[in-house]
């Protein structure tokens, strides 16, 4: 079961979650490890900028999904029990000043869609169908 640590919207239409994913590992000694995802909607508003947005929605849609992910892990070693908590909140602040800039980017969305449509178009399947 994941624990959602916190969740931003931002005003892009981008949705931030914090999972912790800690653990202890020896004693009170812990793993402190916060996934960080961005959840990206497949929209037509995300493809304003083409001839038929609907349509390149639908596109995206039909090899992507109905959202997009993109997926960062902060970690930290040998957290003991009594700073859990404050540990936790440092690394997530942190996070949030140095990358929120980036996330919050008008352009991030559609830049993500376009990176993960074009790795999915050149990744190989190992088996191919014969006719």
């Amino acid at each position: 079961m994941e624990h959602c640590l916190r969740t931003e919207h931002l005003a892009n239409g981008v949705r931030v979650d914090f999972i912790d994913r800690s653990n202890r590992y020896f004693g009170d000694y812990h793993r402190l490890r916060v996934e960080v995802r961005c959840r990206i909607a497949v929209t037509p508003q995300l493809f304003a900028a083409t001839a038929d947005p609907c349509a390149e929605a639908d596109r995206v849609r039909s090899r992507l999904g109905d959202e997009v992910l993109w997926v960062r892990h902060l970690e930290r070693m040998g957290v003991a029990g009594g700073d859990l908590e404050m540990v936790r909140s440092e690394m997530i602040d942190s996070f949030v000043k140095s990358s929120f800039s980036y996330l919050q980017s008008h352009e991030f969305p559609i830049r993500f869609v376009a990176i993960e449509m074009v790795e999915r178009q050149n990744k190989t399947r190992p088996f191919r169908l014969v006719k």
